[in-house]
């Protein structure tokens, strides 16, 4: 009686160390250094289930980092805990006799016999402790009987940690989407200011010397108020599209579209608003018609256009390639510019997401490509990118259905 109550004591302590923080890191050591004095292990692991897959919360010993690391994430089918998930302990006293696709790993490493205890919130299994030694058979039934008492206890500390992690996760983004916000007004509100100004300079020039100017001059002031009114109108739209798209209103109109018609008209428009990039059109007939909505796919091409040039050098020619295959319309927007990082090929598509290229910032909202996924979405359509940081240039990849005929 006195030996079960050492051991019971020394089970509280465990539990009691993995409670001692929320942050995983420091309770997950407290709680290995408690239990290699009640079961010693070559290797432990804390396993939980989250929506329907296995992730490994914790791991210590024998290829800690290398096998099954922390963060990691499995099938639950074929493994053993589709049988823990039963609420009961499972001992494999000889995993070279395989019954779970994992243990050719474990195997692989030496070990032979393992312990698996549920991690219980009430009746609720929600994971496992997982205790490994080399040698076969190697784990009494006094020590599986702990580790069962073990998991019953810890469970609940198990819990607050991923729910504090969860929080945790949560307010990390926030935050960012907060800090990304607060650029975004910013960056607007530069971007609108710059326009703004311009047109006022030259309203103001040809009200007060419209007699000293020649006409060439009035012209040239009059064309760059109507250029700064159309980059004021563009932008105020991509506002106002990102906005009905995060409350899904942002409209559609399906019809039968020649996509080949609508890829060089596009490339045509966009080569008219400026002199200085080449902008060329390869479509690869024949190029069935598809259902969509022209006006949004001509705005989802723009924009890609539209970045490229940005992005390019005078001179250097953006291509837009058009064609079917394996029964998919395929778009590709090359350009030769200076190149996405692969940290940043996610965050370029985001709402808030804008990167700095080269030695300056170019100017724009960062609204171009989010709108353009959202459209290639809403046709049942991907947009990609692929960029390599040895190479210079980036090729965006819209994937659309099937066409109509």
């Amino acid at each position: 009686m006195g030996r079960r109550a050492d051991l019971l004591d020394a089970t509280n302590r465990c539990a009691r160390a993995l409670s001692s923080s929320l942050e995983i890191k420091q309770a997950f050591a407290a709680f290995i250094r408690e239990l290699r004095g009640l079961v010693p292990f070559d290797r432990t692991a804390i396993l939980l289930v989250e929506d329907g897959h296995l992730r490994v919360f914790a791991t210590a010993g024998e290829a800690a980092e290398t096998v099954f690391p922390p963060g990691s994430v499995n099938p639950i089918a074929g493994s053993v805990m589709t049988e823990v998930l039963a609420g009961q302990a499972i001992y494999r006293e000889d995993m070279n006799e395989r019954r779970f696709a994992e243990e050719d790993d474990f195997v692989a490493l030496g070990l032979r016999s393992r312990v698996l205890a549920p991690l219980l919130t009430g009746p609720e299994t929600i994971g496992a402790l997982s205790l490994v030694r080399r040698e076969p058979a190697g784990f009494s039934s006094d020590e599986i009987e702990l580790l069962s008492l073990l998991g019953r206890l810890a469970g609940s500390a198990v819990q607050n940690i991923r729910a504090y992690e969860a929080e945790r996760t949560t307010a990390e983004e926030l935050r960012r989407l907060s800090a990304l916000r607060a650029d975004f007004v910013s960056l607007v509100s530069h971007e609108l200011r710059s326009p703004m100004a311009s047109v006022i300079g030259s309203a103001r020039t040809l009200q007060l010397r419209w007699r000293e100017l020649t006409p060439e001059q009035r012209e040239s002031f009059l064309a760059l108020i109507a250029h700064e009114t159309s980059r004021l109108a563009a932008l105020i739209g991509d506002v106002l599209d990102t906005s009905r798209i995060e409350a899904g209103t942002f409209s559609y109109s399906f019809e039968d579209v020649d996509l080949a018609e609508l890829v060089r008209d596009s490339t045509a428009a966009a080569e008219r608003t400026q002199d200085e990039v080449p902008v060329r059109a390869v479509v690869r007939e024949p190029l069935p018609r598809m259902r969509g909505d022209r006006d949004r796919l001509h705005q989802l091409l723009i924009n890609l256009i539209d970045n490229a040039v940005k992005y390019s050098k005078p001179g250097e020619e953006v291509l837009v390639e058009a064609q079917s295959a394996n029964g998919r319309l395929v778009i590709e927007v090359c350009d030769r510019g200076p190149g996405i990082p692969p940290q940043h090929q996610k965050v370029i598509f985001e709402k808030f997401g804008r990167i700095q290229t080269g030695e300056t910032a170019k100017p724009g909202t960062g609204l171009g490509l989010f709108i353009a996924r959202s459209i290639a979405e809403a046709h049942g359509g991907s947009l990609t990118v692929r960029s390599h940081p040895e190479q210079d240039g980036a090729t965006f990849t819209l994937t659309l259905p099937p066409g109509v005929d």
